[in-house]
């Protein structure tokens, strides 16, 4: 994706997104063509690919614009960090962006949340911890584990949820996975 700041560029990226989404509420993904798209918009082809290479890069280019926005909103929770905050940040970004969690289920795209979620997340810790902690292999081989370790759970309860259209009480989840955690504290790590 070009990343130009041009007003009639975003504008053009704008229509091309919001054009592919809508097919995507029609047509299965797979089937969806960047000729479908500009059908759909008064946008020429040489413009489309000015801005995308492909219908894959306006989905991809679309999907960081939204995961941004979630990082920047664990950005300023930093300092009041805590397990439920994660799960409140979680929510909204998943109560903002309902629509486009729908749409990237019933196309099976689900899964290219957690792989940019599975970067950013790494990024982001890693941009926290200090100089010591990154020249310490051991400790970042493990840390890198434990942060998949938690997107890949969290992101599973994620993905249950929308499966389920969302209907599940909030609270609920979220008792529901504290209750768990705090189960897992007794275990006595001699008995594994």
């Amino acid at each position: 994706m070009n990343p130009t700041q041009n007003p009639s560029a975003l504008r053009s990226k704008k229509v091309i997104t919001e054009s592919l989404l809508l097919l995507m509420k029609k047509y299965p993904y797979a089937e969806i063509t960047v000729k479908q798209i500009l059908l759909e918009t008064d946008i020429s082809r040489k413009t489309f690919y000015r801005n995308f290479l492909s219908k894959d890069d306006v989905l991809n280019s679309f999907i960081n614009t939204i995961l941004q926005d979630y990082v920047d909103t664990i950005q300023q929770q930093q300092q009041k960090y805590s397990l439920l905050q994660t799960l409140d940040d979680i929510f909204d970004f998943c109560g903002k962006n309902k629509e486009i969690l729908f749409i990237l289920r019933d196309n099976r795209l689900l899964y290219l949340l957690l792989e940019k979620l599975n970067v950013l997340i790494l990024n982001e810790h890693n941009r926290y911890i200090s100089e010591s902690q990154k020249n310490h292999l051991e400790s970042q081989l493990l840390t890198e584990y434990i942060i998949y370790f938690n997107i890949g759970g969290v992101w599973n309860l994620i993905v249950r949820w929308i499966e389920n259209d969302m209907r599940d009480s909030i609270i609920d989840i979220k008792k529901s996975v504290i209750f768990y955690l705090s189960n897992i504290r007794k275990i006595d790590i001699r008995d594994i």
